[in-house]
Order: C-alpha cells, then sequence, then structure tokens
C-alpha cells in the first residue's frame, strides 16, 4: 500500500513537472512574440515619425 502510493506521487510529481516546464517554455515564447511586436511598433512609429 505504501509503495503504490509512493509510486502514484511520484508519477504525480514528474506530470507537474512536465506540466510546469511545459508553461515556462509557452511564457519564454510569449515574451519573444511580446518583444517583437514592441520592436516593429517601435519601427512603425519611427517610420511614420519620419515620414
Amino acid at each position: 500500500m505504501e509503495t503504490l502510493l509512493l509510486e502514484k506521487f511520484g508519477w504525480h510529481r514528474s506530470k507537474h513537472s512536465a506540466i510546469s516546464r511545459q508553461l515556462s517554455v509557452i511564457s519564454y515564447q510569449l515574451s519573444a512574440i511580446s518583444y517583437q511586436l514592441s520592436a516593429f511598433s517601435f519601427q512603425l512609429m519611427g517610420y511614420v515619425t519620419g515620414f
């Protein structure tokens, strides 16, 4: 009974770590996208003011 509980807990932990790793990757991609968007808007503003 105890080993089964430990096994279940270990599996839950590994699943949780995988989910958190996926979340960190998603957040990294989101920050990269927001950075690109801000750079694009900055270029756009420079183009509009320069024009």
